[in-house]
Formats: C-alpha cells, structure tokens, sequence
C-alpha cells in the first residue's frame, strides 16, 4: 500500500516533468498555475499536501484535464 508521502512525491514529479515538457522554469509556470514560485517548488519535492481545488487550477494552468494530470500518480 502506497503512503500520502509517496503519492505526494509521485504527484510532484508529474507536474514537474509536465511543466519541464512545456520548457518552463518554476518562475514562469507558477503564475499560470494559480500559485507562488515556492509553492510550486514544494508541491513538486512532495513537501505540500495538495487541495483538489489547486490540482483542478494547476490541470488548467498546464493545459490538461485533472484526469490526465493524475494519470499515473
């Protein structure tokens, strides 16, 4: 069984490498993603619990549906 830890990295890499394919620093993605440049640094080490409501913006922000931001998560 997987722990909250685990997915929460898992769910950082994901939007990490999504922003990293779309060749965006933290400083440029954060704003189009509804959150602070630290923020985002944190959610992508796994560091922050993230609400539906923020993965929802984040989904939008980057271009995706929430399913497709989960996808392998």
């Amino acid at each position: 069984m997987r722990t909250s830890s685990e997915t929460q990295r898992r769910l950082g890499l994901r939007i990490k490498d999504l922003r990293e394919e779309r060749g965006l620093s933290q400083y440029a993605c954060a704003p189009l993603l509804g959150v602070s440049r630290t923020y985002l640094a944190d959610v992508e080490c796994g560091r922050r619990n993230v609400s539906l409501a923020t993965l929802d913006s984040i989904a939008r922000g980057l271009g995706i549906s929430l399913e497709e931001l989960l996808k392998g998560v």
